[in-house]
């Protein structure tokens, strides 16, 4: 039997019990006519009836209020999904719109993308070796003066010291000499021409032998080689002197360091009245706009990290953006000390805030080459069983689906099973959601 219809019998029974103790009144009050009721029963009788009343009210208050509509509302407005007589889905968690708002409930969308990986390295700036000269002196000599210190700015054709060099006055004296020698040759080639023409023509009408006009021939032939070799001399000696010589208006005699490029002294290496030789550095200067960054990869990173990836080199100064590059190569060799591979990373540095040996941190945007479905880091929740998400399958259902997670960020995570690109899952609040599902699974009623 229903529960409707045990209450419809039990209220005609207590139709029943109120029309007999109607009659029987009704009988009493005939027969009690001629005798005066006492006011002490009608009492009696009435708070009887009130009692039977009260009890058969309590006791059916539910079948009642059911009957007329008045059942009193739920205990809590979210709870597990039941459907009449079906069992309960316990992945299936209900709230109202006035609940989601009471818990700052919030939304995203499942979406493909290209799957990135920031992969963070520390790093160590350094010069571009490209943009980095080291100068030595051209001769033996002693430093007669200097125009700079580390730190100065210098540019291209700039004279950095002076040398008094005797070397000069050697590579002048030869040149000299190979020039000298060069003219006698030439001279003795002429006379050897001579003379080879002047026997021809006495050879016509038998003034000369041929034995005699073929000598002739050789030695025109030794002298044109020692012409050429005396020319060779002379242009080695020249070369010399030229590249030794003074620059112009500078005293006979010395010779200068010059840099080749523009850029910043980063050390010297000789000192006043000091003999320096060919073998030894200078000077160093270093071009500082543009510069490279190292980044040690460590582990699977080095795989991860490939040519062409963008990276950000944080900047030393609070307030100044990012450093913008990309990776231009990775090291296929690795530091057996730290057991990492350095990524170059070349950057443009304007106003020389990097400074070479500089420690930095890197992010380097690592493209996997493959998409995947993510969803926003705030939607995913840690349980026992592993990650869940919730999906928003009407307004008021969600339903909690586990996860197979791939590439985690702070931002996104990549989902490998669990939920489909452009289902609606909740972000922030879903802690909520997954607390009111804890506590239904458990058979909380609070």
């Amino acid at each position: 039997m229903s529960l409707n219809a045990e209450s419809s019998a039990r209220r005609a029974e207590a139709s029943d019990i109120i029309e007999n103790d109607g009659l029987e009144s009704e009988d009493a009050s005939s027969s009690a006519q001629d005798v005066r009721r006492s006011p002490a029963r009608r009492a009696l009788v009435v708070l009887t009836v009130l009692a039977v009343a009260a009890f058969a009210g309590w006791t059916y208050r539910g079948p009642i209020l059911d009957a007329f509509g008045l059942a009193p509302p739920a205990a809590s407005d979210a709870k597990v999904d039941k459907s009449g007589d079906a069992p309960a889905n316990p992945d299936l968690v209900t709230l109202d719109e006035a609940g989601q708002k009471r818990m700052g409930l919030a939304f995203g969308r499942a979406v493909t993308r290209r799957i990135v990986l920031p992969v963070r390295a520390p790093g160590t700036v350094t010069f571009d070796e490209r943009r980095v000269t080291h100068l030595k002196p051209r001769t033996q000599g002693r430093v007669l003066s200097l125009a700079v210190q580390p730190g100065d700015r210098v540019t291209a054709g700039q004279t950095l010291a002076t040398l008094d060099a005797a070397g000069i006055l050697d590579a002048r004296n030869g040149l000299q000499a190979a020039q000298a020698a060069l003219g006698e040759s030439q001279a003795s080639e002429a006379v050897a021409a001579l003379q080879v023409k002047r026997g021809l023509e006495q050879l016509k009408f038998g003034g000369v032998a041929q034995a005699e006009v073929e000598r002739r021939q050789v030695d025109l032939a030794k002298a044109q080689a020692a012409v050429k070799s005396a020319q060779a001399n002379a242009d080695m000696y020249r070369a010399q002197y030229q590249r030794l010589a003074p620059a112009e208006g500078a005293a006979p005699g010395t010779s200068a360091v010059v840099t080749p490029i523009g850029g910043v002294v980063t050390s010297v290496g000789i000192t006043l009245g000091e003999v320096v030789d060919t073998g030894r550095d200078a000077f160093m200067v270093a071009d500082p706009t543009r510069v490279v960054v190292l980044a040690n990869l460590y582990g699977a990173d080095i795989a991860r990290v490939k040519a062409g990836d963008a990276a950000s080199v944080e900047s030393p100064m609070p307030d100044h953006p990012p450093f913008e590059g990309h990776v231009r190569s990775v090291n296929v060799t690795v530091d057996p000390a730290t057991n990492t591979a350095p990524a170059r990373i070349e950057l443009d540095n304007p106003e020389d805030l990097l400074r070479a040996n500089l420690f930095v941190s890197v992010t380097v945007a690592a493209d996997l080459g493959r998409g995947g479905v993510t969803i926003p880091a705030a939607a995913v929740q840690q349980t026992e069983a592993g990650p869940i998400a919730f999906v928003r399958k009407a307004p008021d259902r969600f339903e909690r689906r586990a996860l197979t997670l791939g590439i985690q960020r702070t931002d996104w995570v990549e989902v490998r099973q669990g939920v489909a690109d452009g289902e609606c899952v909740a972000t922030a609040g879903s802690f909520g959601l997954k607390a009111i599902l804890l506590r239904s699974l458990l058979g909380s009623t609070d």
